[in-house]
Formats: structure tokens, C-alpha cells, sequence
């Protein structure tokens, strides 16, 4: 799967448009295409418990609430219980 920086834990924003490479130091736009040994972030759009149901947002159907909550795909997971990559 090809990743952006944004979609990488070496990538530290710093605001919409760019940020950082950890790793090189480098500065580097957000959506450019990241190098493939980069470790993907856990967000939404990548689990498999996240459903989108309009472009860019959607629901957790593992959420044990009586209404899913809603989520948007690139809300970060890292501390989610229920992540579970796809």
C-alpha cells in the first residue's frame, strides 16, 4: 500500500500542509507519497471496523454504544482498543 507522510508515524505536522521527516529531518508536504519502509499510522480509514458512509467520515461499528459514533478517516487510532487493521 502506498502511504503519504501524513499516514506515517515518521511524519510530525506541523500545520495542514507540511511537516517534518523524523527521520531525514527534511522538510516534506503532507500528501506526497512517503518512502515504502515507512510504519503506517492506525487511523480510522484503516480498520477494519471503520465504515464511511459519506467521503471522509463514517461510523465505528465497533462501538458498544446504542448509536456507532461518528468518526472520520483520518482520526488517528493509536490509543483505540478496538483498532484492528485491515
Amino acid at each position: 500500500m502506498e502511504l503519504t507522510y501524513r499516514d506515517t508515524r515518521e511524519f510530525v505536522p506541523v500545520d495542514v500542509d507540511k511537516g517534518l521527516d523524523r527521520l531525514t529531518g527534511e522538510w516534506v508536504k503532507a500528501d506526497a507519497t512517503a518512502p515504502s519502509s515507512y510504519t503506517m499510522m492506525p487511523k480510522c480509514k484503516f480498520c477494519q471496523n471503520y465504515t464511511e458512509s459519506d467521503t471522509y467520515i463514517g461510523q465505528c461499528e465497533a462501538s458498544e454504544q446504542e448509536n456507532k459514533f461518528i468518526a472520520y478517516g483520518d482520526m488517528n487510532a493509536v490509543t483505540c482498543e478496538m483498532y484492528k487493521s485491515k
